[in-house]
């Protein structure tokens, strides 16, 4: 069983890597840029959501030459065996990789976050219930932080 520990990452100065530009792009990227904006890009298209948004795009199939200079990476196309590549070629070296929808390939995961201002909470099933995650992080939202805010004004 994949255990995961819960902790937060400097990111301010520090390079990520997203192969694939697409949907299941998008949605991890709606995360990380609200904590940084050193965002690169590899795939053959990128969809229009992503495109324009200020982050390095490069529209070339990846090669493993990409990762170098990557803080973190993730795998993010539709493709198992291009993301399976890129968590071995990163594992080589040193990289740790978050291969979007597999928790047995990634060297980490994604919690379901809310962000307001300086304050973040992360709600996390350890991967292995992503949709429940969600539905607390939501509950939480909608509950907790609103009052929350109030209060601090």
């Amino acid at each position: 069983m994949k255990v995961f520990l819960p902790l937060n990452i400097r990111v301010d100065d520090k390079k990520i890597l997203f192969v694939g530009g697409g949907k299941i792009a998008l949605h991890k990227i709606r995360t990380i840029e609200k904590y940084t904006r050193n965002i690169t890009i590899v795939a053959p298209e990128i969809i229009g959501e992503l495109t324009g948004k200020g982050f390095a795009e490069i529209l070339k199939r990846y090669e493993p030459s990409d990762l170098d200079g990557f803080f973190l990476v993730y795998a993010s196309t539709n493709d198992h065996e291009v993301n399976r590549r890129v968590k071995e070629n990163a594992a080589a070296r040193g990289i740790m990789v978050n291969v979007v929808d597999n928790r047995e390939l990634s060297d980490f995961i994604s919690p379901a976050i809310i962000k307001t201002g300086e304050m973040s909470v992360a709600v996390s099933s350890n991967g292995s219930n992503v949709k429940k995650s969600v539905e607390w992080r939501n509950r939480l939202r909608d509950t907790v932080i609103n009052q929350w805010a109030e209060a601090d004004d």
